[in-house]
């Protein structure tokens, strides 16, 4: 009966978190969700009291409202698909969105990473000025008064943004003509109540999570950091589906725009209010992401990214003003987006190259940002080399038999020794799935153990090889399901999923290094940066080939490169004008294009330890 799909059962899959659980029509989904290992919160038990458990259905059908959802939830929120899991059946297969509100234990975020000596030299200033007394033949505006009072004060203001402009007469007389003038060069972003905080946002937006700092900019601290789910998941794994929804209609361009400037306004909302500041205290806002991220939260079409030559609307740098994003921060700041390098080399890896000061490097570096889109520069000789390879969602735990992403529950690593298996979970919960860490390392200890070859194909002969239906696969770990033992699986598709991811990442070191001439292992430095990057098991990643086979110093984890790079872009103006003058220097190659391109990537497929891939 192992993984035995009855007709009347249902699939149901929970977004963001990437599981997949079968269901029959009498149970709900908070049943479920407790099958899939999900920590949903339900404080009433199930009751309907509470509303803590909410939902929203992204496709399928459910069964109708119950009078605990009329009653529990808004007009709005029905409008928009929500419902309470504990009151809900399913009546078809289903895909569900969690939100982070709902869940107990959230997904492991990768927020920070390693950062360098920084000037704090923020683009945001401040000056507190009292405007004197003036007679009835005065006749100077208000404007005119903060200019003159600024200039006494040696600052020379030219401009103000309109939305302050509105609320000037009102914050002057409130605070007696006492005030304190935030400005951006000769630009005033900001009238405020003297000596008032202010602060800035960094964001760096991935396709699955968001991460945030916080800064305050008078003292350059960093105050807050956290990371939280890109809601748009829901519409697409990765940025090629969210492309295909995307050019669908304008309608689902907006709608791809609007549920991540929601997300990001309600993450305001909620640290404004866990840390008592106003939202017109946040005066600058540094935004990252990749190039399909970053048209879609500035409500550009994507059309063009999808098509051949797969270009860009815009690629320089951008500041918008945050009331053109409906963003809920301070309505004179600007929303400061780095440059891209090519289509599918965002601003996110910009970010990358700064914070690691990729640009300063005399040995001969290579950058790698492994993510669903994986993006990889090289250094040598002063010149800089980059590409990007379509690793896809693998490591993201998407479409692996058993696959999810790094939750608590998630395997994250395997161990093969003497044919006895051995693993460990995030949380050290009991195990549900595997996350990518887990899967890759669990390839790695198939391919050491012999049990599948180079190529990937399993060993009929080996102990631990199962067949099931003509599929061949080997069992991880037990689970249970509705009291049904289930188990957790690394089947031959899974193998070829990350076949075909790793084959992406390596082809794209030795193209970078045919281009500049030299071979993947005179490379002296390999900085493996992004979440997955972060938490991957490096011998692993050696064992298959996906990274060159080099004495394991040559590299270093270093973390959430964009994010950190989004963060100083926040404390140090100059860095700003760097990241355009940067991307200025770098050769882009285009894969595909490449003669090597397709003997490569076939011979990078290949599961063996190398140092470089023979032509």
């Amino acid at each position: 009966m192992d993984d035995q799909l009855v007709p009347e059962n249902f699939t149901i899959e929970f977004e963001p978190i990437g599981k997949r659980v079968f269901l029959s029509p009498d149970k709900t989904i908070m049943d479920a969700s407790l099958l899939s290992g999900l920590d949903l919160i339900t404080s009433c038990n199930g009751l309907g009291a509470c509303a803590s458990c909410k939902i929203q259905s992204i496709s399928g059908s459910l069964s109708p409202l119950t009078t605990s959802e009329i009653a529990k939830l808004t007009e709005q929120e029905i409008n928009e698909g929500i419902r309470l899991a504990c009151q809900v059946k399913p009546l078809s297969n289903l895909r569900i969105y969690i939100p982070p509100s709902s869940l107990i234990h959230g997904q492991q975020l990768q927020i920070d990473g390693d950062h360098q000596a920084l000037e704090f030299n923020p683009s945001i200033q401040a000056i507190d000025i009292k405007i004197p007394p003036f007679g009835p033949h005065d006749l100077y505006s208000d404007w005119e008064r903060v200019k003159r009072t600024c200039l006494e004060n040696n600052v020379v203001l030219s401009t103000i943004a309109f939305p302050v402009l509105q609320d000037l007469p009102n914050v002057l007389r409130e605070n007696q003509w006492k005030v304190r003038v935030l400005y951006n060069q000769n630009r005033m972003i900001n009238i405020v109540a003297p000596e008032s905080p202010f602060y800035g946002i960094a964001l760096d937006i991935g396709s699955t999570k968001i991460a945030s700092y916080w800064v305050d900019l008078q003292t350059g601290a960093i105050i807050h950091q956290t990371g939280f789910m890109n809601p748009q998941i829901s519409f697409g794994e990765d940025v090629v589906n969210r492309i295909a929804y995307a050019n669908q209609s304008t309608e689902h361009q907006h709608q791809l725009q609007k549920v991540l400037i929601q997300s990001i306004n309600q993450h305001i909302q909620e640290t404004c209010s866990k840390f008592s500041i106003d939202k017109n205290q946040i005066v600058d806002m540094v935004v990252v992401g990749n190039s399909v991220i970053q048209h879609l939260f500035c409500g550009i079409p994507v059309r063009p990214l999808g098509e051949a030559p797969y270009t860009p609307v815009i690629k320089e740098a951008l500041e918008i003003p945050a009331t053109s994003l409906n963003l809920d921060i301070a309505p004179g700041a600007d929303v400061f987006i780095p440059p891209l390098i090519a289509g599918y080399v965002g601003a996110d890896h910009t970010a990358g190259l700064i914070a690691t000061r990729f640009n300063e490097f005399r040995d001969t570096t290579c950058l790698i940002d492994v993510g669903t889109n994986t993006e990889i520069s090289l250094i040598f000789q002063g010149q800089t080399y980059s590409c990007s390879c379509a690793s896809g969602p693998a490591f993201e735990g998407a479409h692996i038999h058993d696959g999810m992403r790094a939750a608590p529950g998630a395997i994250d690593k395997i161990t093969i020794e003497e044919n006895q298996i051995s693993f460990s979970t995030i949380s050290q919960r009991k195990p549900v799935g595997i996350c990518g860490s887990g899967i890759l390392s669990g390839v790695a200890e198939m391919r050491k153990n012999n049990i599948i070859d180079r190529r990937g194909v399993f060993q009929k002969a080996h102990p631990l090889t199962k067949i099931q239906d003509g599929q061949k696969f080997i069992v991880i770990a037990e689970r249970e399901e509705d009291h049904v033992k289930h188990s957790i699986r690394i089947s031959r598709h899974d193998v070829n999923e990350i076949q075909l991811a790793k084959g992406a990442i390596r082809t794209g070191i030795e193209i970078l290094c045919q281009e500049a001439g030299i071979l993947p292992n005179q490379v002296q430095k390999f900085l493996i940066a992004g979440a997955f990057g972060n938490h991957l098991d490096l011998a692993s990643a050696i064992e298959i080939g996906m990274f060159p086979e080099v004495s394991i110093e040559r590299y270093s984890q270093i973390g959430n490169a964009a994010g950190v790079g989004s963060r100083e872009m926040l404390l140090n103006k100059n860095l700003r004008k760097l990241s355009s003058a940067i991307i200025e220097d770098i050769q882009y190659i285009e894969l595909t294009s490449q003669q090597s391109f397709k003997d490569t990537y076939i011979n990078a497929l290949s599961l063996e330890k190398n140092d470089h891939i023979s032509q």
